[in-house]
């Protein structure tokens, strides 16, 4: 296989400013989301209780955020190397990288797995809870942010062509083309 494009987030994007864009990003996602879906679910009053199930969402956010990365890319086998390290005794952080080419298709299936099942369900469930719409809006935001990364992932491989594959590194990835001879 021949590299076609390499893609190096540390010095491409950097550590910081990922972060920092994806903090913007959940700002700019609550900001935009708050005051129509206020508007569209207005159910008179918002309720506060509750709070308990709003802080496990938070929590549990990146987790499952990280396990529906991995649900689209877990028939691979032993190719998919995890691990999972908790620092300050409660936040779990969680590596998923796969250690061999995959088609370009199930990468993007894994990158954007995440952001539609979880913000669909968000947005059906502020059908069902209008009263706890503030709470889900912080969620969608949250998980927005989250996202972010992946997004950026995905807009660098939406550019190949379509019979490529991807190879993660430590510091990207690259996207491979099959060579003809």
């Amino acid at each position: 296989m021949n590299c076609w494009k390499t893609i190096n987030f540390t010095k491409q994007y950097g550590s910081q400013r990922l972060f920092i864009l994806s903090s913007l990003t959940m700002l700019a996602t609550f900001i935009f989301t708050y005051v129509p879906a206020t508007y569209v679910f207005m159910p008179g009053s918002f309720y506060d209780n509750y709070f308990i199930f709003f802080a496990a969402g938070l929590w549990l956010m990146y987790p499952v955020h990280k396990l529906l990365h991995y649900l689209p890319i877990a028939h691979l086998g032993i190719i998919v190397k995890k691990q999972l390290i908790i620092k300050y005794g409660f936040m779990p952080i969680i590596y998923i990288r796969i250690t061999e080419p995959i088609s370009k298709r199930l990468f993007l299936t894994a990158t954007l797995a995440p952001m539609f099942i979880i913000n669909s369900l968000i947005l059906a469930a502020c059908f069902v809870f209008p009263h706890y719409v503030h709470y889900l809006v912080i969620l969608f935001a949250f998980h927005a942010g989250l996202s972010f990364s992946d997004i950026v992932c995905a807009k660098n491989v939406l550019n190949a062509p379509n019979q490529s594959y991807v190879e993660e590194n430590e510091d990207g990835f690259e996207i491979l083309l099959r060579s003809n001879y």
